[in-house]
């Protein structure tokens, strides 16, 4: 036991030699989900919002529908509108205060209801330029929503604008029977389209498990950390080389300590590192996400007994190399795969279907997936014990073939 700590703080030492390899396999992935972060709006992913003014000089029933189709004057929605007079709204556009401002002329109401030109002043901010294009596109729509509305009811629209006779206060039976009928007809016509819609709407699992809000962030955030895990067990294992080419493992081989020990010790220093690297990543994004410290225990766990059981996959891929260059190429040409597949550059919920299940079978891909199952609150203490069970088995596993590659072939070469 003593030689395995001699080892570990051997090791340890020499990592602190080279503090910058350390901040570069941390400062990577945290540099990547901090971008992330930025894009997608911060810890709380709240959409920009477009403010618009709506000038109505028509005052009628159409007029104020039209107004109410964008949304209310409430904030956090992606669109919310404001009444206001023309000159008012031209004036706070000048000034910057709102994303455009919506004029309705007078006239326009009736206009749209007799299928007669008719045209609508969007006066947009030039300080912004998404927001005002998703308001035009929302204008665009509407108005091609008119024209297959009047294609759709169209006569019985008009009959219905055109109002009873001269001299009567409504409409006749026969002309409200006509156009009962004539509005049955066309909903049965467009049932096959109404019931059931088709577009179905699903929540991921997710989703259903925090309410339907989940912050694209806190899916990145477990994508983040294991990429960090494996840019830390590729470099650590490339240690290897360093030390047989400066005779440390030739050396440690001819001592009564067996290479078992040497091997544990190395293990020991390259966890310290894993733990020490996982607890800054973790708590850095827990704080800023504002997700609860609770599952901060486990989460750290779990996090490093897989950076662990990572590293020991890459150091027998180095240790099965035929030269450090050789080894070096092999582990390079594995990471970008595992992390592209992985989980690390997009969420499984982002990713196809057939690509995100391919991924859940990647090393990093699995563990990663238990590690969100732990941040968000849904892992069952029996599918972690089970998946805990496996981690070390396999861990021991890769640790015998380590162990045996090293002390038969890598040493003595």
């Amino acid at each position: 036991m003593r030689f395995v700590l001699n080892a570990a703080e051997k090791d340890l030492r020499r990592y602190l030699r080279d503090p910058l390899a350390l901040v570069l396999w941390l400062g990577i992935p945290l540099l990547v989900g901090t971008l992330i972060s930025l894009v997608t709006g911060g810890s709380e992913s709240s959409p920009p919002s477009a403010h618009l003014l709506v000038a109505d000089e028509d005052g009628a029933v159409l007029s104020g529908l039209l107004a109410r189709a964008f949304g209310k004057d409430k904030q956090g929605q992606l669109l919310r509108v404001e009444a206001v007079k023309n000159d008012e709204g031209l004036a706070r556009i000048g000034r910057g205060e709102a994303t455009a401002l919506l004029v309705i002329p007078d006239g326009f109401g009736d206009a749209v209801l007799n299928e007669r030109p008719t045209k609508l002043l969007l006066v947009t901010n030039p300080a912004q330029s998404i927001l005002p294009e998703i308001l035009q596109e929302v204008l665009e729509i509407l108005a091609d929503g008119a024209f297959y509305l009047h294609r759709v009811i169209g006569p019985e629209l008009k009959e219905i604008v055109k109002g009873p006779p001269k001299g009567d206060l409504t409409l006749s039976d026969d002309a409200v029977a006509r156009i009962s009928v004539s509005f049955n007809e066309i909903v049965k016509r467009l049932q096959k389209y109404l019931a059931p819609p088709v577009i179905d709407v699903e929540l991921s699992a997710d989703q259903a498990a925090n309410g339907g809000q989940v912050s694209p962030t806190k899916l990145f955030l477990p994508g983040v950390l294991f990429m960090a895990l494996v840019f830390m067990a590729e470099g650590l294992s490339a240690d290897v080389w360093r030390e047989r080419d400066l005779g440390t493992l030739r050396r440690a081989a001819c001592t009564p300590a067996a290479v078992v020990t040497l091997l544990g010790g190395k293990l020991l220093a390259g966890s310290i590192v894993i733990l020490g690297s996982t607890l800054a990543a973790l708590v850095a994004g827990i704080l800023y996400l504002n997700m609860p410290l609770l599952n901060l225990p486990l989460a750290l766990v779990w996090g490093t007994l897989s950076g662990v059981v990572l590293l020991l996959l890459f150091t027998a891929i180095q240790l099965h190399a035929s030269s450090q260059r050789a080894g070096s190429v092999l582990a390079n040409s594995l990471v970008m795969p595992l992390l592209f597949v992985g989980g690390s550059f997009f969420p499984f919920e982002m990713m196809p279907d057939w690509m995100a299940a391919l991924g859940r079978w990647t090393p990093n891909g699995w563990a990663l997936q238990h590690l969100k199952d732990i941040l968000f609150g849904r892992e069952t203490f029996p599918a972690l014990v089970a998946a805990s069970i496996s981690l070390l088995l396999i861990a021991v596993v890769l640790f015998l073939i380590t162990e045996r590659r090293m002390r038969r072939v890598f040493i003595r070469s």
